[in-house]
This record gives structure tokens, C-alpha cells and sequence, in this order.
């Protein structure tokens, strides 16, 4: 899945994201949402969220972004543009180790990326576990997205897999928890 994605044109990355983006941003969840967490994308392979933390920035939202130590992950305030963050050793931007993370229980929508997917909710991550392990201290809406390659017939889950709220794609919602 990681080369099929890899060989995505720059293209059809921006399409695909764009449109996705414009299911998130339609939602309820994130129309009411002043709190949400969004993961910054890296520059392929994945769904592109930069002008999504823009637009969140620009309605007011207060918009936090990941930071991983070890297998911790926090969120913390992006106060400024994704350009002013490091970028760590898997080359994507995150906060410094001294900005402050967020009480997970302020978030109310989440952001969450994602390897493959399918329609009964069934995530893969990046297989770190960070989004399981945080995701359950949260009281946050749950948005996992992704592009139309990510979408397959089955995910293997497991116990401690969380389901998003939502999954959303291309095409509008692949699925969400009624």
C-alpha cells in the first residue's frame, strides 16, 4: 500500500485531498468544533491536510497538531504556520519538545491519518499505535481520512484498534458510526 501510494502524481494527490477536505469541512462536527486536532501531512503518500489547518486557522479555531516522543503522542497549539515547526526524523513538521501539549479533553474533533481503510470503519495506522492510545482520552469527534487507493475490502482489527467516528474519502463518507 505505502508504494502504491508513493507513486501518486502530485496531481491527483491535491484532487483527491481537496475533495476530501471539502467533506470535512461541510460536517457538522467540525462547523461546531472550536478545538481540533489536525495531523500535518507529509509532502506524499498521504492526504494533504496544510489547507485544512489553514482554513481551521482562519475561522478561529484553535488548532492543535501531533508531537511523538517515544510512544507518546500529545497535541500541541500550532500558534503560527506549519513552515515555522522542526521537521523531525520521518521528515514531518512537529511542535518543539517545549511548547505545551493540550489537556487531550479540550479537543473536539480529531483529525486522524491512516495507511488503509475499509467500510466498516476498519483503520491501519502507521503502526506506532498512537492514535489508539490517545484517541480514548479524548471526548473528541473522531475523523479519519483518506484518499481513494487507501480504500480495501477488509482491515484487519484488533482489540485495541479504536474506530473513527467517521472515515471520510474522495467520495464523500466511507463510513460512520450511527
Amino acid at each position: 500500500m505505502r508504494r502504491k501510494l508513493a507513486h501518486l502524481s502530485a496531481e491527483q494527490l491535491q484532487t483527491e485531498s481537496q475533495q476530501t477536505l471539502a467533506h470535512i469541512t461541510g460536517h457538522p462536527a467540525f462547523q461546531r468544533a472550536q478545538h481540533v486536532s489536525i495531523y500535518i501531512s507529509m509532502d506524499a503518500g498521504e492526504l494533504q491536510t496544510r489547507e485544512l489547518i489553514e482554513l481551521a486557522q482562519r475561522q478561529n479555531k484553535r488548532v492543535y497538531v501531533p508531537r511523538c516522543d517515544g510512544a507518546a503522542m500529545q497535541m500541541v497549539e500550532l500558534r503560527g504556520s506549519v513552515d515555522e515547526l522542526k521537521v523531525n526524523k520521518w521528515g514531518i513538521r512537529e511542535p518543539r519538545e517545549n511548547d505545551v501539549a493540550v489537556d487531550p479533553a479540550q479537543l473536539e474533533f480529531v483529525v486522524v491519518p491512516g495507511v488503509a481503510f475499509d467500510r466498516l470503519g476498519g483503520r491501519c495506522g502507521h503502526g506506532k499505535g498512537y492514535y489508539d492510545r490517545y484517541l480514548p482520552q479524548t471526548r473528541a469527534f473522531a475523523c479519519a481520512v483518506c484518499l481513494c487507493d487507501q480504500v480495501v475490502d477488509s482491515v484487519p482489527v484488533d482489540t485495541y484498534d479504536r474506530k473513527p467516528d467517521m472515515i471520510v474519502y474522495p467520495k464523500g463518507i466511507l463510513y460512520q458510526q450511527v
